[in-house]
């Protein structure tokens, strides 16, 4: 029989106790040093970014400028031309209006568009028939006074703080005339240079008002062919792009006008009251100088100023000085922005430069033109732009929108079975 005061015996563990022997590690060979294999991969940039990205805007912006260098060499050569036609351009957007009510009222296009011509043409020999006229009958008197004032300021050089004497004074007169014998050759020659100039400008201007007529008359189908050049997918921008131009050309030509009529108008009867002579040319010159924004009111004003100073004296030119700061003040911060509005959105520094780089380019007429052109091409440029833009908008929503679930052949087969049993049953 088993004992039953044996004791029991101890629990069998679950965990072993492991023996205390330290088993080395394992010693793992390290690899022998491999030389790097340089693999040529023709993908792999060897320049950085940045230094790419120089380079590729570099390459970009040379090629723009060669080929803007060659258009205004082109421009250069043909100047006549180019003016001629942006003239055109300008004086199509001025008359239009009346072209457009002639024929409105049963005239036939090439008669609207040849009594608008007439019409224009008769009112600019008017005004210059004026101005002649008022300048050959008021001229004698202003030499006599400008004779005066030099005999003034003469005067004030040898009794004034210079204290100049008699011999002094001579001396200067004589070197005056020494200098206008020597440059006489000089002279005949811009006399023969002004007589071509004046033959090109006759000939710019029968070109100009061929070039008016046939705007006039044709324009519209003129447009269409140009339309037709660009490829279908492009044509849509293209005249949408022409219709901005139009409306930002007619817009600044139109104000311009308003602006510049109200400008010679007021300084014209400022002048009237001082009593300063030579006021029918002085409100021809402030009309055409408007056209130069910036510069041409300030040259028109020290025209108007000048001419008060030698023919009235201090006080006269002190009030024409007045009136034509106050009309400028108007003009810029009423006249400019009501009348003009968005046709022209150009910062002063774009002005001035443009008009500089029109004067260089191509004189008093490119100064003229400069800035509606790039008026034109600032709005051309936004338009174009915003169109992209919304194309671009177009797409991403056009990917973004959900696809319509399209059912498989089997789906649609289980779908035709269910129906087809469920009108089987009994109701």
């Amino acid at each position: 029989m088993p004992d039953d005061t044996a004791k029991p015996a101890a629990p069998i563990s679950r965990w072993r106790r492991r023996p205390n022997v330290s088993t080395p590690a394992p010693v793992v060979p390290r690899p022998a040093r491999v030389a790097p294999v340089t693999v040529d991969d023709p993908n792999r940039p060897t320049a950085p970014w940045l230094l790419r990205a120089a380079a590729g805007w570099s390459w970009r912006l040379l090629a723009i400028g060669a080929a803007i260098y060659v258009l205004l060499l082109v421009v250069a050569q043909l100047k006549v031309i180019a003016l001629a036609l942006a003239a055109a351009l300008l004086l199509t957007a001025l008359i239009h209006p009346l072209f457009s009510w002639l024929h409105h009222r049963g005239l036939p296009r090439a008669g609207a568009a040849a009594l608008t011509l007439l019409t224009l043409v008769l009112g600019l020999a008017a005004v210059v028939a004026l101005v002649s006229g008022t300048t050959a009958a008021q001229l004698p008197e202003l030499q006599s006074r400008v004779g005066t004032g030099i005999g003034q300021v003469r005067n004030w050089l040898a009794t004034g703080p210079l204290h100049l004497d008699a011999v002094q004074l001579e001396r200067v007169n004589t070197q005056i005339s020494e200098q206008l014998t020597k440059n006489r050759t000089k002279l005949a020659t811009g006399a023969l240079s002004g007589a071509a100039l004046a033959l090109e400008l006759l000939l710019g201007a029968l070109l100009m008002l061929f070039t008016t007529f046939f705007l006039l008359f044709d324009g519209s189908d003129i447009w269409r062919w140009v339309v037709r050049l660009f490829s279908p997918s492009a044509r849509p921008s293209v005249e949408g792009a022409g219709a901005v131009a139009w409306q930002t050309l007619t817009g600044y030509i139109r104000g311009t006008v308003l602006v510049a009529l109200v400008d010679a108008l007021c300084i014209g009867a400022g002048l009237l009251v001082v009593g300063v002579p030579l006021v029918a040319p002085l409100i021809v010159v402030t009309f055409l100088s408007a056209f130069i924004p910036i510069a041409g009111a300030t040259l028109a004003g020290i025209a108007a100023i000048l001419v008060a100073l030698v023919s009235k004296g201090v006080v006269a030119a002190l009030i024409v000085t007045g009136v034509v700061l106050f009309v400028q003040q108007i003009e810029g911060h009423i006249l400019q922005p009501l009348v003009l509005g968005k046709s022209v959105r150009l910062h002063p520094l774009a002005i001035v430069f443009s008009i500089t780089a029109g004067a260089t380019l191509a004189g008093i007429p490119g100064a003229v033109v400069a800035v509606p052109l790039v008026a034109v091409i600032s709005r051309v440029t936004v338009f174009l732009s915003r169109l992209r833009r919304d194309d671009e908008d177009e797409e991403t929503a056009t990917a973004e929108e959900p696809a319509a679930p399209v059912a498989d052949d089997a789906t649609a087969e289980l779908a035709n079975e269910r129906r087809e049993a469920a009108a089987d049953q009994p109701r």
